[in-house]
């Protein structure tokens, strides 16, 4: 017959659940960890496809159409950046954002889908014109730099602001999701710019670069 367990040697209820509640912490600082790991090593791999992908183009090919129809390849280039760029602005919008309930996130990205005739105009203007006055190091150092600030934002996201979020147009961006985390915005450029790899016409196919 089993001993009965002393009383006296048992934790009480308050110390058990602080001990369960900081093995909690522990692991979801590990989890944390591990994501913000995956993640560098993503935008990693994207900064080297976007090189290896300038760096295949000669200037001919960059003022050559692309298969994203009215743009040329520089352009297309252009707008993979400024994905890129938009990044650092979109963080601290989500930081105010996502403090407030979801439901004023919402409708402010209501306001925006309302605009999105707006949008498309400006979305369609701006490669045209980064595209043709970005010069193919120009463009390389905008990445770069623009990458950089996106990789500090990573290393510096507490697991707090991790998880914080709010709604977005997604009329303006198909790539977008209704509701997204700092983590999903983090990782959105490095999607826009496999979706768009496509886009650029050269021979032995563009996308093959990404997934190497």
């Amino acid at each position: 017959m089993g001993q009965v367990a002393d009383p006296a040697t048992m934790p009480d209820r308050a110390s058990a659940q602080l001990v369960a509640r900081r093995y909690t912490e522990r692991m979801d600082v590990a989890e944390h960890q591990t994501a913000k790991v995956a993640l560098r090593n993503e935008l990693e791999a994207a900064r080297a496809a976007f090189h290896a992908l300038l760096d295949s183009l000669t200037d001919e090919d960059l003022r050559r159409p692309s298969n994203n129809p009215g743009w040329t390849n520089g352009e297309v280039l252009f707008h993979m950046t400024l994905a890129f760029i938009l990044v650092p602005i979109l963080v601290p919008m989500l930081g105010f954002w996502g403090r407030l309930p979801r439901r004023y996130s919402k409708r402010f990205a209501g306001i925006l889908n309302a605009s999105t005739g707006l949008f498309n105009i400006v979305n369609g203007l701006g490669p045209r014109i980064g595209g043709r006055i970005f010069s193919r190091e120009r463009l390389r150092k905008q990445f770069d730099r623009t990458h950089d600030a996106i990789m500090r934002r990573v290393d510096s996201a507490s697991e707090a602001a991790w998880g914080q979020g709010m709604h977005y147009p997604t009329r303006w961006e198909p790539l977008f999701q209704d509701y997204m985390t700092l983590e999903d915005v983090l990782r959105y450029p490095t999607i826009h710019l496999a979706f768009h790899m496509d886009h650029v016409s050269r021979s032995g196919g563009a996308s093959a670069i990404l997934a190497t």
